[in-house]
């Protein structure tokens, strides 16, 4: 193989299949990028068995062939070298990378020695703007649970159906919920649950610069297709739990409240709540809500009272601040919306005056309140 392309680009798609490289493999060839030369491109892969990415870049083709190169030192060799022009060979499983002032060298293995690939599947195909995959995303991976003895729940449940796309995600604390209308051209509907590393590498492709993308929906697997990149990732194995039968629809008690007032005050206070539970106790009454809470480990308490639209019954319920606090980053209207019922049943967060096409809900579990 032997092949000339500019430093920089080779870089930038290094950097993109980096992500996924394993750093404790089961396989040693799996800590290689795999690198393929053919028709005017060099193809660079890498996979840790249940995610892989295989992202292009135009390059002057001298001689195809294909090698694997430890990814860590070769991305550590390219990332020293000055902007131009560079020339990649390889002989008998060594890779010289040469430029303007010198060259380096490294063994590689065989390129038979990497798993399969796969680039296409069958299954539900469908094309989504890449602002909005990136925005259902960043409001639901954030509460998606880390137990592995409910593997359904490491993954964020992803419906596709002629009209609408759900995401959801809980760890059974707490559960995130976004459904989008859209113009759809698919003829059923697509339930799958997704690694949420897998969606994370897509929304940062799509970051870079990509407006669409081509998601193909199968029954064990999905393929995100951007042109230039590809990713590939298994599905996690479900059913996922029946999420609605959770969300309260009927509580009474509804607080509008500062968006900005209340995340900063849950910041202040929160600073001496415990630092296993970050329990803090929220008094809501007529006009007002007082926050504090008190951390007998350390001998502190904090207490703070910020202005409130509420004119029902006093209530007092316990939460975690810091999932509270991850819910009012992802909120960005002006006020928020807290629905409650009793000290013992789940609050219901929503943006006030979220777009018409848009369904935002959070929920969030009490806690118990110490005496």
């Amino acid at each position: 193989m032997k092949i000339v392309l500019g430093k920089d680009s080779l870089f930038e798609g290094l950097q993109c299949v980096f992500n996924i490289i394993p750093q404790k493999p089961t396989l040693p060839v799996l800590s290689n990028f795999l690198l393929r030369a053919s028709e005017g491109k060099l193809f660079i892969s890498g996979t840790d068995m249940d995610i892989s990415i295989t992202t292009s870049i135009e390059c002057t083709v001298e001689v195809k062939g294909d090698i694997t190169v430890n990814a860590k030192r070769f991305l550590g060799v390219i990332r020293e070298l000055p902007s131009g022009d560079i020339t990649i060979e390889v002989k008998n499983e060594c890779v010289t990378i040469s430029f303007k002032n010198g060259r380096s060298s490294i063994m590689g293995m065989p390129a038979a020695d990497f798993p399969a690939l796969k680039e296409s599947i069958e299954g539900t195909e469908l094309s989504l703007s890449g602002k909005d995959f990136i925005e259902m995303v960043e409001k639901t991976g954030f509460s998606v649970s880390q137990d592995r003895t409910r593997l359904a729940l490491t993954g964020i449940f992803w419906r596709v159906s002629t009209d609408d796309m759900v995401m959801v995600s809980t760890d059974g604390h707490r559960l995130s919920f976004f459904r989008k209308k859209l113009d759809s051209n698919i003829m059923k509907s697509s339930e799958v649950i997704i690694p949420p590393k897998a969606l994370h590498q897509a929304s940062q492709i799509i970051s870079s610069g990509v407006d669409r993308a081509r998601v193909v929906l199968g029954e064990n697997a999905i393929l995100f297709d951007f042109v230039t990149t590809i990713i590939f990732s298994k599905l996690i194995e479900g059913p996922y739990p029946n999420f609605r039968q959770v969300i309260p629809l009927n509580n009474s008690k509804i607080v509008f409240v500062s968006t900005e007032e209340l995340s900063a005050s849950l910041r202040r206070v929160s600073v001496l709540s415990n630092s296993i539970t970050h329990q803090i106790r929220i008094d809501v009454s007529p006009g007002r809500m007082e926050l504090s809470t008190r951390n007998e480990d350390i001998g502190g308490e904090s207490q703070e009272t910020i202005d409130i639209r509420y004119d029902g019954e006093p209530i007092i319920a316990g939460y975690n601040a810091a999932f509270l606090l991850e819910i009012l980053r992802n909120i960005e209207t002006e006020e928020v919306v807290l629905e409650l019922e009793a000290p013992t049943t789940a609050c219901i967060v929503k943006p006030v005056g979220q777009k018409e096409t848009d369904e935002f809900i959070y929920l969030i579990m009490p806690l118990r309140i110490s005496d």
